[in-house]
């Protein structure tokens, strides 16, 4: 009677051991099956998004005031443009290599600081005010100190989804 019931102690143990495990195993699986999920709705957003750098020009006049140009190839649209990345890279008048984030306003740039210029985002056809795929956005800078004439500013342009392009915009 004592083996039958230390036999049945044992299978017991081993019963509840292996549920445990298996319910571990399982959690733990879940938890990697949810992640790689939310990793992959990233990745199709990123995917799903480009952009084009097309040009950039100083305005007569001086050198810290600039606009450039970008493309929306891409086909996710970018609804709060506070969100994008504009960073400035160039050299200054007293020689100093200057590398910058501005950050954006609505209107009335100031000292360090990107906006939509007047043209806006063209053609602002299907949502008006956001940037949406095959519309062009021109973007008014301003860089302090001033860029040394001669020299290349580098900009960069980058969406919340991680894309970013660059453009070379050299100072009168």
């Amino acid at each position: 009677m004592g083996i039958v019931v230390a036999g049945f102690a044992v299978i017991t143990m081993l019963l509840v051991a292996s549920s445990i495990m298996f319910n571990s195993f399982l959690n733990g699986s879940i938890s990697d099956a949810q992640s790689l999920t939310q990793m992959t709705q990233a990745n199709v957003k990123r995917s799903g998004s480009a952009l084009n750098m097309i040009s950039g020009d100083f305005y007569v006049g001086g050198n810290t005031d600039f606009t450039v140009h970008a493309d929306n190839t891409g086909s996710q649209s970018v609804p709060r443009l506070c969100e994008m990345d504009v960073i400035v890279k160039y050299t200054d008048e007293s020689d100093n290599s200057v590398l910058t984030r501005l950050d954006y306003v609505s209107s009335g740039i100031g000292d360090n600081q990107w906006t939509l210029a007047g043209t806006g985002v063209t053609p602002d056809i299907f949502n008006p005010g956001i940037w949406d795929s095959d519309e062009r956005m021109f973007i008014d800078l301003r860089a302090n100190p001033a860029v040394k004439s001669g020299t290349p500013a580098l900009v960069v342009v980058g969406t919340p989804w991680a894309v970013a392009d660059q453009t070379s915009v050299i100072a009168p």
